[in-house]
């Protein structure tokens, strides 16, 4: 009885730490939110897409030249933190327009709260922008 008690305490820890997102985790094919800018350059589309990251959440990985920036949620009182995903394409200083997908995830799959930042992203970068 005692070793199938300590199994089941094993997989219970194993599930739980398989269950985390993290930075790496985040990927662009990810459900998410997606913007399309016209008529901006590169260069203001990634200083409004940083300010718009760093407003709340820590930056953790920033990559102009791949068009990635990542950033997390610190955990709270009711909240193991998240984790958000910002991917910009293409990533040529000049285009007639850029797409910019916003991906947000809870730290666990098992998380009952935490808060979707891909929609409060999405607006700092539309009211910066003057898009709709």
């Amino acid at each position: 009885m005692k070793r199938w008690l300590r199994f089941v305490g094993v997989a219970i820890l194993a599930s739980g730490v398989t269950a985390c997102s993290t930075i790496d985790g985040l990927e662009s094919t990810d459900k998410g939110i997606t913007l399309e800018v016209t008529q901006k350059p590169y260069a203001e589309v990634w200083k409004s897409s940083v300010k718009a990251m760093s407003t709340n959440l820590a930056i953790v990985e920033m990559d102009k030249s791949a068009g990635v920036i990542k950033s997390e949620a610190p955990a709270g009182m009711a909240t193991w933190g998240e984790v958000v995903g910002l991917f910009i394409t293409p990533v040529t200083k000049v285009s007639d327009s850029y797409t910019i997908h916003i991906v947000s995830k809870t730290r666990s799959t098992y998380q009952l709260t935490g808060q979707n930042w891909a929609p409060s992203v999405a607006a700092r970068i539309q009211s910066d922008l003057d898009i709709e």
